[in-house]
Parts: C-alpha cells; structure tokens; sequence
C-alpha cells in the first residue's frame, strides 16, 4: 500500500514510462512465479529473471534487486489491477485481456479510469481531501479547454487533487495564456516565475517547516527543494501523457499539444457523461479488488452492442447481426488496423518527391529544442519519413505504431529494429535512440547487434544497419566499430553497424536532395566504403570522422 500521508498533488506512474512496457514484464512474473508469495525471495528471482530477458534496457544490475522488482510490479501493474500479489501471486482477469494483446488502448483506458485518490491501495488521510480520478478529469480537461501543454499539466493539473477543483485549475489556465500572450519579455523566464510561484503555493507547509529533504536526495536549500519539485512535476505530466496517450484517446497537434483524438470523440464523450467522478468508497481491500479486476465494472462506449453496430455502420462496414459483441469489436479492430495501414500508405505517397523535407527539419529543428512530447517516437517517425522521402527502396517498414489520426502512438518493440528497408540488392534496419552517454552503450550496445544478426539470417542479401542517434558516445562507437571488424559467431558473423550522429543524418538526406538520389546501389557503395575503412584503420574516433566529413558527398 503507498504511503501518501505527505502528498500535496496527484501522481503518476513514471516507471516504466510508457504502460506498454509492462506487458513482457507482467508475462514473466506470471510464467514463472503464479502461487507464490510475493515476498524477498520472489521478488529476486523475478527480478534476475527480467534482468536476463531481451526486453531489460540496461546492463547493470541495481544494488537493491528487490526494491526494483517492487518498483516494476507494485506500481502500474498492480496499481492498474492487472496482478493481484496477495494472498499469492495470480494474473487478474484484466490482466488476462492486457496479456491476449487484443484491443490493449481499451483495456488500458478502462483501468486508468478507475484509478482513484484515495483507494484501499493508495491511502490519503482525511484532511488532504484527495476525491479525484486522475485520468478522468485530465481527459475532461482536455476536451474542455480544447488543448494542453504537458507544461500547463505539471503546473496547474497536478495540484487537482479533489475532482471539485476542476473549475478552479480550468481558470488558472486560462489565466496564464492571457498573461503568457501579453509578456512581452522573455518567455521561458515568465514561465518558470509561474512555475515558482506555484511551486511556493502549493508546498509552503514544507517550506516554512524548511523540510527540503527527500526520501532520496541531498536538498539542503529551497533552491534545490524547487528545482526537485519542479522536476518530480514535469515527470509526472510527462507520465500522465503517456499513459493516457495509450488509450488513443488523446493524441497531440502540429504544436504537439494535446487534444481529444478527432477519431474518438464520441468515446470521450461517453467516457465523460457516464462515469462518476468521486473516487468510489470501498468496505475493505477485497471488495475494491473484485471492483478493479472485474472488466465489466466500468463501462465504455464499446461495451454496448449497439454502440459498436453504430460505430460500424457510420463507417460503412457490414457486419453479421449474430454475431458477437467481441466478434463485432474484432471486426471494428480490424477496420481501424487498416485505416492506419492506409493513412501510412498516404503519408508514404505524400513524402514522395520531398514535398515533406522543409517539414522533416522542422521537426528535427524541435527534437533539438525538446519541444516535443516524446522525442523517442517522434525521432523514429521522422527518420522513417526520411528513408521513405529519398525513396527508391522496395519498401520502407517502420515498425512504431500510429493512432488512428496518423500521429505517432508507440515506438518499436523490444524484438525488432526501429525501421526494416527492403532495397533490390541489399537490406538495412535503421536504430535510433535518444539516449547518450553511457546510457547509450547500456541500452544499444547488444540489442543492436542482435537485431542485425537476426535481419541478416533472415535473407540472402547483404544487410547493413545504420545507427542514429542525437549524439554518439564514445562507448558506443568504440562497441560497434569493433564488432565490425570482428566475427562474432552470437550476431552472424561481421556486423556492418555505420552510426551517424542527427546532424550527420540531416545532411545525409540533404546531400540526397541535392543531388537527387536515384540508384540505391550509390548507397550500398557507400556504406561498403565505410566498413571498409573500418576494417583498415585501428582508430574509431577517425572512422567516425570520416563518416562525417563524407555525408555531404555521399551520393
């Protein structure tokens, strides 16, 4: 049970930072440790069990395994109901459906829609006056004020922690837009004097008690307290995003703010109309498990026959009057899985003939800025709007998801590369990150291999694998240019990896603008030039030099 007995505003999950990631971790612990306690020893070798997958980002172990196996399970899964760990260990009846990997968005909404503060999980004594479903009132805050920043959310949404605030933080939004439109000075400084005084209001009981400590930090002075705070803030906005981004309830603009997705309206609508705002009262633990484990417990539009034969009809599919309420979800699955692959088949046409490059730098432009929402997704998407722009592949697979809007969802799964180019002679996967430092070579350093190798046995042609990434480490460049000239027998013999850091990569699509780019075998030429120089000087930091020094005449 979480400890909020000090709790000035809501939460979020923040671990893992993107609730898909919680579905390979769940199948392992209910694989191998159904029926046993949840207890040291468990939590241990549940822990080593994830360590040892293809799905752990990181090399190293942390010093407290079993904190850490609690920090993956205790939080969203079995917040969100999807594991239940007491009396033992025992997948859930949502957690079934989170697990069959079928119309996932809907079982994600419908937990995060019961989530509540307080709850038998989540204890909040009387005098904070917590009455709030988190991801309820910021789906209404999103429909009701047309869009949000995640800035506005770590800010003002964060401090609404009684659903009876909703007007309150609704005007103190708007507030700040109107004096953010007038301020004629610096902006980013007008926005962190907001974020300040924000910051002051809502913990100044911590403030006068000069309580700047917290459970894991050195803060000595109310400088570093607000710095902390601000920070804890804008994680949190930036999990409640993401989370609630799963629904495909939500999706963001040009201005990568959030707004209700034009395709989901009337879920949104029917979500807002019919489910109770006050966090519901529980006799005990138990009777509030049966309400969150249940998937008939809380009702979306889709649960209604009729409302699914109307979604149907509106879009011009036919469907067998006898069939099921699940058979016709399935149909209606199916019908939005091929209006993505359409709406991929429209952007693919439309970035033909660079009529998207001024577009693409933009967005590279913001990446830079850390202007967008999710950097991670939207590098991959951008990049694969390249590769597809300077065309002549057979094709270009991007292995993210989008939602039904055509706006970036998820990123590439833990089992296969970012982006898969089919070319007549030769194949590439594309990798992309937006971790540096050591963190890079932690998180790349063998799923990038391993990707190639597997690419490789899959085909008869030479595959090559270009890695991006906003800046390339040290370690990481050092790891592949040895694998190069290597054979380890683990990734199919020689890899033939080539990194190249975002600014190389912009230029690489510029030179093939300039130059226009019509003969694939250019390419392949090309990159068999740099393996070669690879496999013939001893020094990475000048290979990579001449990586760069070679993209602008590259075609």
């Amino acid at each position: 049970m979480a400890n909020l007995n000090k709790s000035k505003t809501i939460f979020a999950f923040t671990s893992p930072r993107t609730i898909e990631k919680i579905i390979p971790e769940i199948q392992i612990l209910i694989d191998g440790y159904t029926g046993k306690k949840w207890n040291s020893e468990t939590q241990e070798a549940f822990f080593n069990d994830l360590f040892g997958s293809e799905f752990y980002e990181g090399k190293e172990k942390p010093k407290d395994i079993t904190f850490a196996a609690r920090d993956r399970i205790t939080r969203a899964p079995k917040a969100l109901g999807f594991v239940d760990l007491k009396p033992v260990i025992k997948l859930t009846e949502v957690g079934q459906q989170l697990l069959s990997g079928k119309r996932i968005n809907e079982v994600i909404a419908r937990q995060l829609l019961k989530f509540q503060l307080p709850s038998p999980y989540h204890k909040v004594p009387e005098e904070r006056d917590f009455n709030v479903r988190p991801y309820l009132e910021l789906l209404r805050l999103v429909k009701t004020i047309g869009n949000i920043s995640k800035t506005e959310i770590a800010i003002f949404f964060v401090q609404l922690t009684n659903y009876k605030k909703f007007d309150e933080i609704v005007r103190a939004i708007k507030e700040y837009r109107s004096d953010y439109s007038a301020h004629t000075g610096n902006k980013k400084a007008f926005i962190d004097s907001i974020f300040t005084k924000e910051i002051l209001k809502i913990y100044e009981e911590d403030i006068e008690n000069e309580e700047f400590k917290g459970r894991q930090d050195n803060d000595t002075t109310l400088q570093d307290f607000i710095a902390r705070k601000k920070s804890n803030h804008i994680d949190y906005a930036d999990a409640l995003i993401r989370y609630l981004r799963a629904t495909q309830l939500i999706t963001f603009d040009k201005n990568f703010r959030i707004i209700v997705a034009p395709s989901r309206n009337a879920e949104v609508d029917f979500i807002l109309q019919n489910i109770e705002r006050k966090a519901l009262l529980f006799k005990n633990e138990q009777t509030f498990k049966t309400y969150l484990f249940s998937s008939s417990t809380l009702e979306l539009l889709t649960d209604k026959r009729e409302n699914v034969e109307k979604q149907l009809s509106k879009i011009g599919v036919g469907y067998d009057e006898k069939a099921t309420v699940e058979d016709l979800k399935d149909l209606l699955e199916k019908t939005e899985t091929d209006r993505v692959n359409q709406a991929i088949a429209q952007t693919e046409k439309g970035l033909k003939d660079y009529k998207e490059f001024d577009d693409i730098l933009s967005i590279f432009d913001k990446i830079d800025q850390k202007i967008v929402p999710d950097p991670s997704l939207y590098l991959e998407w951008n990049i694969w709007r390249s590769m597809v722009m300077i065309n002549y592949a057979k094709k270009v697979q991007g292995n993210f998801k989008l939602d039904l809007d055509g706006v970036p969802l998820n990123t590439a799964g833990a089992r296969m590369p970012d982006i898969e180019i089919d070319y007549e002679n030769f194949k590439m996967i594309v990798e992309v990150t937006m971790s540096s430092g050591q963190k890079q070579y932690d998180m790349e350093g063998e799923p990038v291999p391993r990707h190639f190798g597997n690419a490789k046995s899959s085909t008869n042609k030479p595959v090559y694998c270009l890695f991006i990434a906003p800046k390339i480490s040290e370690g990481t460049l050092a790891h592949f240019f040895a694998l190069n000239q290597k054979a380890p027998k683990f990734y199919g013999g020689q890899t033939n990896i080539v990194p190249m850091n975002l600014g190389n990569f912009r230029q690489f699509i510029t030179t093939a603008k300039n130059n226009n780019f019509n003969n694939p075998n250019n390419l392949q030429g090309y990159l068999d030039n740099l393996l070669k120089q690879n496999r013939t000087i001893d020094d990475e930091a000048v290979w990579f030099k001449n990586i760069e020094e070679s993209v602008g005449q590259w075609v």
